[in-house]
């Protein structure tokens, strides 16, 4: 008899369809919440990959932009360059030059220093 009493004392614990308690319940629910927080963290992570990937592509952009501006900066002086170049192996503009900079003078040359314009 004590072991029909203590089969009911346990099947009244055990309340199932109306409502009450649910041996298993408990367990699923932990399972649930394991299975969750299992997601929260791959998804945690997977947000921190696209974070810092979007981080990183925004520093690589800018950092894109300011070295086209200075290519197109370098490119136009190696363009001026390549022009005085040209005008060096010209011997007319290299004459003038020399003769306007470092006052070279030829045989029989006077050379005059006269003051600017205040103009």
């Amino acid at each position: 008899m004590e072991n029909t009493k203590g089969n009911k004392s346990k099947k009244m614990n055990y309340r199932t369809a109306t409502g009450a308690k649910n041996p298993y319940a408990r367990a699923r629910k932990q399972r649930a919440l394991f299975i969750l927080g299992v997601f929260a963290i791959i998804a945690a992570f997977f947000l921190f990959q696209i974070v810092s990937s979007h981080v990183s592509k925004n520093n690589v952009d800018h950092k894109l932009t300011v070295e086209t501006a200075r290519y197109g900066q370098v490119k136009d002086e190696n363009d001026q360059l390549k022009g005085r170049v040209k005008q060096m192996n010209d011997e007319n503009y290299l004459e003038k030059l020399i003769r306007s900079k470092y006052f070279y003078t030829k045989k029989g040359e006077t050379v005059y220093n006269l003051p600017m314009d205040a103009n």
